[in-house]
């Protein structure tokens, strides 16, 4: 008969360090495709975030320049605006100029020119698109009105008198008039 072998002690060692340095081999397989797959996504995504980087300050340098050019826009129209009040005022300056240079040779014209002077200011004024603000006779508005007084009247809450008048520039209003406001007098002074 045969002699069964039985295994030696060392050879099952061996066999047992080679089955683990087989599975850490595979491991490490593994673990070095899962790095390079992982390496792979940070490159894209390192590449992904320099292109939105560079979307990014496009838009903010695209920004900053839209920003600047309403800004010059904005100053530009304020400036026009101004100069289209000065340009209408002018006038009104030379009439009061010959008015004054008139009023050393005949006084009594003074009132004539302060009077053609105002005239052509409203005209001015009404070219400008500033139009006065309702004023004696008309009902009390409290959005247009200022009132700075109370008299007797006929009739409650009625512009009796206008101290200053207001102005308006279209819908808004640019100054309210100052005015004195009617309140109806009481008959029989009863309870």
């Amino acid at each position: 008969m045969a002699k069964e072998q039985t295994p030696k002690p060392e050879n099952d060692l061996n066999a047992r360090v080679e089955a683990e340095e087989r599975e850490v081999a595979r491991e490490a397989e593994k673990a070095a495709a899962e790095l390079e797959r992982a390496e792979g996504e940070l490159a894209k995504a390192r590449k992904e975030i320099e292109i939105l980087k560079d979307k990014y300050m496009r838009l903010l340098a695209d920004f900053d320049n839209y920003r600047k050019r309403m800004q010059a826009e904005v100053e530009s129209a304020r400036r026009d605006g101004e100069i289209k009040a000065i340009r209408a005022l002018l006038p009104v300056l030379d009439d009061l100029e010959r008015a004054l240079e008139h009023a050393g040779a005949k006084p009594e014209t003074i009132a004539e020119g302060v009077r053609a002077v105002h005239q052509g200011f409203q005209r001015i004024l009404s070219g400008l698109g500033v139009e006065p603000v309702p004023g004696e006779g008309e009902p009390f508005n409290p959005s247009v009105h200022e009132a700075v007084g109370i008299v007797e009247g006929e009739e409650d809450e009625k512009v009796a008198e206008v101290y200053q008048k207001g102005y308006r520039y279209g819908e808004q209003l640019i100054r309210p008039a100052r005015v004195a406001v009617t309140k109806k007098k009481e008959v029989g002074g009863g309870k």
